[in-house]
């Protein structure tokens, strides 16, 4: 096995000086994978930053870090200007004020794959069994949690046993090992995985852009259009060629919508609640002409800003994790506020798909006793979109 560099939490930084301008902080952020070490990487994409300076007229300091829990947290807090990462570091960034300017060609795909000896073929089966992930950071993990809690599924009571590994290569060895009834890895580890071992995959996320380029929206104008020009503009600067000697694909422009589902999964509610019905604007408002109380769980300033006409406020008051399996003991909702009678209906809402205070307001009623509960996801700004009467 080729021997790496240990990957180190410090991040390697450097100044790249061109005369005139001030120069702009870049992040370059990958993967902790067997296959890259930390010294080529640094190596490979130092080259490819120094170019792209040079070809934008941008002075830049960029630092390099595999660290990507790190680096998810400054993308959204805007310490960079420029940011080179992974599709779940370039998707959110997008939320939180930067846009996509280019990514290099292909794509990456997790998948779930098992060996045949466990005898797992769909992924309920894997109910109670032993799971590896590379690390929690990594895109792999990443899409693969978000996948779950998509459907409901809290991977810690899920699976018997959840254990992350430093590489993806070591969630693939925990299976060979038996150290693990099935894997999380990128799509080609798995193949090549496939064709050594018994074993298959037992379901394969969507699509997600390969690493890609974003720039603070804030940055200004001139600078913006230099640097998506170095990228998209055949051979400008010399970038074309230098991606070829890199080894590195050709970059292309990127759109919003290609980072959608990366850029939401990790971070959007389940689309099921067990013991909850979800609702549309349409049916809550039918609901509602019948008598059906619908709750608003938001915060009471964004209440009192504007609401649902009709709607009682109710804050759900969150410091639990926005996840499948939140510690509810960690939150204050006052159920005293909702019908003493459990069985009678109730709908709750607050600040559409990525808000998670109905959603655990809708779980936390359920474990209470309450029998129908309707979940309205879209909440307000289904509502509003949707030209209902508002207050």
């Amino acid at each position: 096995m080729r021997r790496f560099v240990p990957i180190v939490a410090a991040v390697l930084a450097v100044a790249i000086t061109l005369p005139a301008r001030a120069a702009l902080r870049l992040s370059v952020s990958g993967e902790a994978r067997e296959e890259l070490n930390t010294a080529e990487f640094v190596d490979r994409y130092s080259t490819f930053a120094a170019h792209l300076a040079a070809a934008a007229g941008t002075q830049f300091k960029f630092s390099f870090s595999r660290d990507l829990s790190r680096e998810l947290q400054r993308a959204r807090s805007g310490v960079y200007e420029v940011l080179i990462g992974p599709a779940h570091v370039i998707g959110t960034a997008i939320r939180y004020g930067y846009d996509p300017v280019a990514r290099f060609s292909g794509e990456e795909r997790v998948v779930f794959v098992a060996t045949e000896a466990s005898g797992i073929k769909t992924l309920e089966d894997a109910r109670g069994k032993r799971i590896a992930l590379p690390p929690g950071d990594s895109l792999a993990t990443y899409l693969a949690r978000g996948e779950l809690n998509a459907r409901g599924v809290h991977a810690k009571t899920f699976f018997a046993e959840t254990r992350e590994y430093r590489y993806h290569e070591a969630a693939l060895l925990a299976l060979e090992f038996g150290q693990a009834d099935l894997a999380v890895v990128d799509r080609k580890l798995a193949e090549d995985w496939l064709t050594r071992n018994k074993g298959r995959i037992l379901f394969e996320s969507r699509g997600a852009p390969a690493m890609g380029v974003a720039v603070l929206h804030t940055l200004d104008r001139a600078t913006r259009a230099r640097i998506r020009a170095a990228l998209l503009t055949p051979n400008a600067g010399g970038i074309a060629r230098e991606l070829a000697s890199l080894d590195l694909p050709p970059m292309r422009s990127i759109s919003r919508e290609e980072y959608t589902y990366v850029s939401t999964l990790g971070y959007f509610t389940p689309n099921v609640i067990d013991g909850v019905r979800r609702i549309t604007a349409e049916e809550a408002a039918a609901m509602m002409k019948t008598g059906v109380p619908i709750f608003d769980t938001r915060v009471e300033e964004e209440y009192a800003e504007r609401h649902i006409k009709g709607a009682a406020n109710v804050p759900y008051v969150e410091k639990s994790a926005k996840e499948v399996g939140f510690d509810a003991a960690q939150d204050r909702f006052d159920l005293d506020k909702l019908p003493h009678d459990k069985s009678a209906p109730l709908i709750f809402s607050c600040n559409g798909p990525e808000c998670w205070k109905s959603y655990k307001a809708s779980v936390v009623a359920h474990r209470a006793g309450y029998k129908q509960i309707y979940w309205l996801r879209g909440g307000f700004p289904e509502w509003r979109e949707k030209n209902m009467p508002t207050e």
